[in-house]
């Protein structure tokens, strides 16, 4: 895609990845619609971007609420005229806990956001972009924890990034050529995920105190934000699914891959006939409206 005068917005715009993403995409020459659930720093990450001699606007969108990303698109639309990239980026992390110690309104609230307020993205913009015609492009924030890294003590952030790959891989399939779709695997980052738990709604148990140790990891050891931003950029470019930008990664991918490999070779191994449970020519026949006999 050629980035130079198109639209953006980008949720979770007003810190962290989402900041850097903005602002890489504004040195593009791409007009950005800031999205934050916290409005002064989405108006403030516009701002910036406008310095950098394109259009932008902050608006305060809570990405649960499908009325508030709907009000968010038109609010882009009014602005630009028209918008072709959408950033998924918005996303929060429980406090470091054993899955077991975990509440029904963590689970609630890291689905709401990590995965509904993706959806809600989607079903917003999507419609739009496939009425458009022209090129369009979809990015969704997930994590190296889709990828297979395990997260001891962030298991439903892991949960949820699963479900995003699986979302997204779903997704591009679905869609015509002219809207391509990424899924943004990063690993520890320089960003204020760890303070998510301060900007937890009501609907969820309200905000707590943010561990300041994970804060204190995250600025340290993090990965610069623009780093992340500018693999985004690129894959948005390249029509890119995977985007990845931490290596040591790969291992655990490799590691998975390697154990899913074993498990099949000892318990379900190729034998004749076994294409009749061969999902893709399965759903290949029921898209087209054939019986199930069909061959």
């Amino acid at each position: 895609m050629n980035l130079n005068g198109k639209s953006a917005v980008v949720t979770g715009g007003g810190n962290g990845i989402g900041r850097a993403i903005c602002l890489a995409l504004a040195g593009e020459g791409v007009n950005v619609a800031v999205a934050d659930i916290e409005a002064d720093a989405a108006r403030g990450v516009a701002g910036e971007a406008a310095e950098l001699g394109v259009q932008a606007i902050g608006v305060a969108t809570d990405v649960t609420d499908e009325a508030s990303v709907a009000a968010l698109a038109d609010a882009a639309w009014e602005a630009f005229g028209s918008v072709e990239i959408l950033v998924n980026n918005a996303g929060v992390a429980q406090n470091s806990m054993p899955l077991a110690q975990t509440s029904a309104q963590d689970l609630d609230w890291i689905f709401a956001v990590n995965v509904g307020g993706a959806m809600n993205g989607v079903r917003v913009f999507a419609p739009r972009f496939l009425a458009s015609g022209g090129p369009c492009h979809i990015v969704n924030t997930a994590s190296e924890h889709a990828l297979g890294v395990p997260h001891l003590g962030g298991g439903l952030y892991t949960a949820s990034k699963h479900a995003l790959l699986g979302l997204s891989d779903v997704l591009r399939r679905e869609l015509p050529d002219h809207v391509t779709v990424s899924v943004l695997c990063p690993g520890i980052v320089e960003s204020t995920l760890w303070r998510a738990s301060e900007r937890r709604q009501e609907t969820f148990g309200g905000a707590s105190p943010a561990p300041e140790m994970a804060g204190a990891f995250m600025s340290q050891v993090g990965m610069p934000a623009e780093e992340v931003a500018a693999a985004a950029v690129e894959g948005i470019r390249q029509g890119r699914f995977f985007i990845v930008t931490h290596p040591h990664a790969v291992k655990f991918a490799q590691s998975r891959w390697e154990e899913i490999g074993r498990a099949f070779a000892e318990q379900a191994p190729r034998r004749e006939g076994d294409e009749r449970y061969d999902l893709e020519p399965i759903m290949q026949r029921m898209l087209a409206g054939r019986n199930p006999s069909d061959e």
